[in-house]
């Protein structure tokens, strides 16, 4: 059973005539660009961005925070807020054909001058990859088991995997 999305994105695909795609070809394609943001969505690398120290007191929602007091914030929560992205569980590429979300709400990679230095490589990778392998072979859903994650890093929090691993 292949899915509308993935229908949308090998029509995208093909229209680029296999050998003769070049690296900026494929930063431009938007579907191919979405479907890239959305699997960065729901599956953020990164967990947590770089903490920050709180300098002086401060009441932050209702929390009293002293200095020195270090603060995280959770790239996984933030892109599953409903209120920002509705229905955050289901992979909806064109949410991100339909708006443009701010750099506190889209935030795979981080943000700011901590933002990943290799964040526009890492995606350009991950379109290459997709575009080469959807471009060779058809893929095919064996289960429909819902993917478990497991925090993983230095102190099991940092970044995020498959708690099985990518395939069993």
């Amino acid at each position: 059973m292949q899915h509308c999305w993935e229908r949308k994105l090998l029509i995208e695909i093909a229209q680029l005539n296999g050998a003769n795609a070049d690296v900026s070809t494929l930063t431009k394609l938007p579907y191919l660009n979405a479907v890239c943001c959305e699997t960065l969505r729901i599956y953020p690398v990164g967990m947590l961005t770089f903490p920050r120290r709180v300098e002086k007191p401060v009441k932050l929602c209702g929390w009293n925070l002293e200095p020195g007091t270090l603060l995280y914030g959770s790239i996984y929560l933030t892109h599953q807020r409903e209120d920002l992205y509705p229905e955050p569980k289901k992979f909806k590429p064109e949410r991100f054909l339909e708006r443009q979300f701010s750099p506190y709400e889209f935030l795979p990679f981080g943000g700011g001058v901590r933002r990943c230095i290799g964040a526009a490589f890492a995606l350009l990778e991950m379109k290459v990859a997709l575009v080469k392998i959807l471009s060779e072979y058809s893929l095919l859903l064996v289960g429909n088991d819902e993917v478990e994650l497991k925090r993983r890093g230095e102190r099991d929090g940092a970044c995020i995997s498959y708690k099985y691993g990518s395939y069993r």
